[in-house]
């Protein structure tokens, strides 16, 4: 699913109506239509109280309202007059109203109302609004977010950017539901917008599937994923060899889990460091399939057609031998962890970089590698440009993981929930994509392949064990049977 900018979805709406072909009136019912069907089958209520502006937005609210008119719910349409010019779409269905529906207009001079619906419905601007709210239209919003406690926004809760980020001291409307149109907007993906947004669901309204634009970005789901199938005559030298330089720092654990990660993805071999005798044994103990690497000796097995570097490695000064070491290896190469940090503290090593190596940093890791940044928005911006510089792969760990790629290109996942915010996630990640990297797959299939089936595991996890408690080792468990679920 591409990610457009808000110029661009309404070129697509253009594009619809010249080539299905459908009146632009008809296209906003049909919108609309779908919409009611969403809020019908999420809420149970008998009165609602619907916000339009005078824009196209408030032309989907006002078919909403006649629709649920027309299943005897209560219905009160706000028209908030922020503008004297009204679009045609909207003034129709304005027109087509039924008398059963209380109209009350909202203006600068005359803005109060109390709310006594069991439903708020806010379809005011939509992804079309350029600038901040101020003044009574602020005011406006913020008695809508201080009288309703259950508000259902339709495309964007009105007061957010379709790409940008919404100020400190913004306002916009705070959304239980946010059903967006055809494809999610960029600003959703900013944590900063998490309270605006609340539960949000794409609603396909059947736009031109042969429109074409430059995407902000591509949202992964289950259909971009390529899995290479099993061969009958496959064996574990067939399956790649991953290395693994990890728990020097003494964090066996981390090990532990980005071993066995790699595994349950289809390595043929992992092999892996540890700091001392308990670290082995701790590894041997969890995973007795592991290979040891002595990491004295600074030497990886010679069969490794992928490295991953970095996870519980701490910063002594062995590890920064290490990193130097694998640095000039030809081998793919994914860094996390304490590699990221010691890459951040001597920015000479950046030119050590291979082309093409994944970088899998947290916020904190990310921020300490290329600079603070004031928003997620600006954050994100300065991450595609390290990419493109760098010529790598930086993956941003978190809710909604964003790729970026050395063309500049950027994926979100849509996979993963917030019970895998826990200790030793990363590690696992970073096992995963090391072991698509290891069975030959490109560094960009590695990484959205890792991050989507490491969110789908999680997910998969929380369907058995519930989000709340749930660690690490419950999403490594389940990773044969996300994998399983492609064949």
């Amino acid at each position: 699913m591409k990610i457009y900018s808000a110029e661009n979805i309404r070129q697509w709406d253009t594009f619809t109506i010249q080539n299905e072909p459908i009146s632009s009136l008809n296209l906003m019912e049909r919108a609309a239509t779908l919409c009611t069907k969403q809020i019908l089958g999420k809420c149970l209520f008998e009165s609602v109280s619907i916000f339009c502006g005078m824009g196209n937005n408030g032309g989907d609210g006002l078919v909403i309202a006649r629709l649920l008119a027309q299943r005897d719910i209560q219905v009160k349409v706000y028209l908030v007059e922020f503008s004297d010019n009204r679009s045609a779409d909207f003034s129709e269905n304005l027109k087509q109203l039924p008398k059963s529906i209380e109209l009350i207009s909202l203006t600068k001079d005359s803005f109060a109302f109390e709310l006594s619906t069991d439903l708020t419905i806010d379809a005011i601007f939509g992804s079309g609004l350029n600038r901040h709210l101020n003044g009574w239209l602020a005011e406006l919003v913020q008695s809508i977010n201080q009288q309703s406690s259950k508000t259902i926004s339709i495309d964007i809760p009105s007061g957010l950017f379709a790409e940008g980020i919404l100020p400190e001291n913004g306002t916009a409307i705070k959304a239980k539901y946010t059903f967006s149109f055809q494809c999610p907007k960029m600003s959703f993906f900013y944590p900063e917008h998490h309270n605006y947004l609340g539960e949000w669901k794409i609603v396909n309204i059947g736009l031109h599937p042969s429109y074409e634009a430059k995407e902000e970005a591509t949202f992964i789901q289950k259909n971009l994923i390529q899995l290479k199938p099993n061969q009958r005559h496959d064996h574990k030298g067939t399956n790649g060899f991953l290395s693994v330089v990890a728990g020097l720092g003494g964090m066996p654990g981390a090990a532990i889990l980005a071993s066995k990660a790699a595994y349950r993805c289809g390595t043929g071999y992992v092999a892996c460091t540890s700091n001392n005798d308990y670290g082995y044994g701790a590894l041997l103990t969890h995973l007795p399939e592991v290979l040891l690497i002595d990491p004295k000796e600074q030497k990886l097995p010679q069969k490794t057609s992928a490295v991953l570097i970095g996870p519980g490695m701490g910063k002594k000064e062995n590890s920064l031998e290490w990193l130097m070491h694998v640095l000039e290896l030809p081998t793919p190469l994914i860094l996390d962890a304490d590699a990221l940090n010691l890459l951040a503290e001597d920015p000479n090593l950046l030119s050590l970089l291979a082309e093409n190596t994944i970088l899998t940093p947290h916020l904190g890791e990310l921020k300490r590698l290329i600079g603070p940044s004031s928003n997620s928005h600006e954050l994100l911006h300065k991450q595609r440009e390290f990419s493109k510089k760098h010529k790598v792969y930086i993956l941003q760990k978190g809710p909604n993981s964003k790729l970026s790629c050395p063309d500049g290109s950027l994926y979100i996942n849509s996979s993963g929930n917030p019970g895998m915010a826990t200790a030793g996630m990363g590690d696992a990640l970073s096992g995963m994509i090391g072991a698509f990297l290891a069975q030959g797959y490109t560094a960009k299939d590695s990484a959205i392949n890792g991050m989507y089936l490491h969110g789908l595991a999680g997910d998969l996890a929380a369907q058995k064990l519930g989000m709340k408690g749930m660690i690490s080792s419950d999403v490594v468990e389940q990773i044969p049977i996300a994998l399983n679920s492609f064949i």
